[in-house]
């Protein structure tokens, strides 16, 4: 559970359910992406058109993330020759009944970008689909704001911390002052590799990172130098949580999607990365709950079936898919790990602005089982406790060769 200053101080609230137990009736596994982009911004389809994709799939909930901007008040876009062809989708699929246009002043044809409120009202049904308005906080980090109501402008920063400081204090204080429920994260840390292990690590109420960016210009791996964002999560778990103020950092994986007119993998296509959350209701405010407490996995391919964490026990159940074979992995660090670390240098024997190296002991592999249901008992010493599912089957929407459909499992506090 959560202090009242939101500090880790107990386990997730899922911790009390006993994996394989019947929900009928009770919480419920919700699919939802927290990453997308429209005309609004720099996506390349209507706001219509990409919120159709997302319901056509399979999607619950589904928050669009424009630049510095929230689907608001009144935009007319101009049809340029670089959007004609997703226009004449546009009016194939909702025709002009729906759509408005008009003629400026060159004689050029535009169109209205419809709000989210206008998108409400075509595409929500109460516990199927759900729109949650959202804006990337966009500077030389970028930050999403989830169930916002007014539009948050870049803080900036004379450090990058303080400047995430900056953007997570302005959306908790949008919070505090309206009393709607919001979330915000650090988006793809390693893009124009922008941000450190070391810059998110004691930034205050930021609860939430992006382990996985489908985007292809985001570096989840890493480099040679650098530090992928796996590595990082397990570094900012271990500082926080052996720190004097511990605090938790979950990970969510997002398609960060722009484009949705040709598939492939070099493209930032939506469906390519997602999370499931297990909550009571599909509204903004029972997901976020479910979400502060931990009660959701992230998946580029893999779906679980149940998660839980009880008699110091966590037990991860995958539901299988005919011929796919499935390896579940622990891991963590211990209470007493090596927390030295040392910069980095390269070739040519300067400092690279990275990631410090840390030792193995951080994001240890604790144990490893082959199967479809796998458990891991805390011996007392974890500082934290995370699962990994790796599937047997290859990635086939990742620009990432070689890559392999995975999900990550939150982590959950030793004591």
């Amino acid at each position: 559970m959560l202090s009242s200053t939101g500090l880790i101080v107990n386990t997730p609230a899922w911790a009390q359910s006993p994996a394989g137990v019947d929900r009928a009736g009770g919480p419920q596994w919700w699919k939802g992406n927290l990453h997308t982009h429209t005309f609004w911004s720099d996506g390349d389809d209507f706001p219509e058109m990409v919120v159709q994709w997302y319901k056509d799939h399979g999607y619950h909930f589904l928050s669009l993330t424009d630049h510095n901007r929230l689907s608001q008040g009144q935009r007319w876009m101009p049809v340029t020759d670089k959007q004609q062809a997703a226009f004449e989708k546009y009016l194939a699929r909702f025709t002009d009944r729906w759509i408005e246009t008009r003629k400026n002043e060159k004689g050029q044809t535009e169109v209205r970008l419809k709000p989210l409120s206008e998108l409400r009202c075509l595409f929500e049904q109460p516990e199927q689909f759900l729109l949650i308005q959202g804006e990337e906080i966009s500077e030389k980090a970028h930050l999403n704001a989830i169930n916002l109501l007014d539009l948050i402008e870049p803080q900036d920063g004379p450090t990058m911390p303080e400047l995430l400081q900056n953007d997570v204090n302005a959306v908790l204080k949008q919070q505090e002052k309206t009393g709607q429920p919001m979330l915000v994260q650090i988006n793809h840390p390693n893009f124009q590799w922008a941000l450190t292990a070391e810059d998110m690590a004691g930034v205050k109420g930021a609860r939430f990172f992006e382990v996985y960016n489908a985007h292809g210009s985001v570096n989840n791996d890493g480099d040679k130098l650098r530090a992928g964002t796996e590595r990082m999560w397990d570094i900012i778990l271990a500082t926080r949580l052996s720190g004097p103020s511990p605090e938790i950092l979950y990970g969510v994986a997002t398609d960060d999607a722009h484009n949705y007119h040709k598939f492939e993998p070099s493209a930032a296509n939506p469906g390519q990365a997602w999370i499931v959350v297990r909550s009571e209701q599909l509204t903004p405010e029972s997901l976020i709950r479910a979400m502060n407490a931990g009660d959701f996995y992230c998946s580029t391919g893999v779906t679980l079936k149940d998660i839980a964490f009880r008699d110091r026990t966590l037990t991860v159940q995958v539901a299988p898919e005919p011929g796919v074979t499935y390896k579940i992995q622990f891991l963590g660090a211990r209470r007493g790990y090596d927390p030295t670390s040392r910069e980095v240098v390269n070739a040519e024997g300067k400092t690279v602005r990275t990631t410090h190296n840390y030792s193995p002991e951080i994001g240890a592999v604790l144990a490893e089982d082959q199967g479809t249901t796998a458990s891991y008992t805390l011996q007392g010493d974890e500082l934290y406790v995370r699962a990994k599912v790796l599937s047997s089957r290859r990635n086939e929407k990742s620009h990432v060769a070689d890559e392999y459909e995975a999900a990550w499992v939150q982590p959950v506090v030793g004591r």
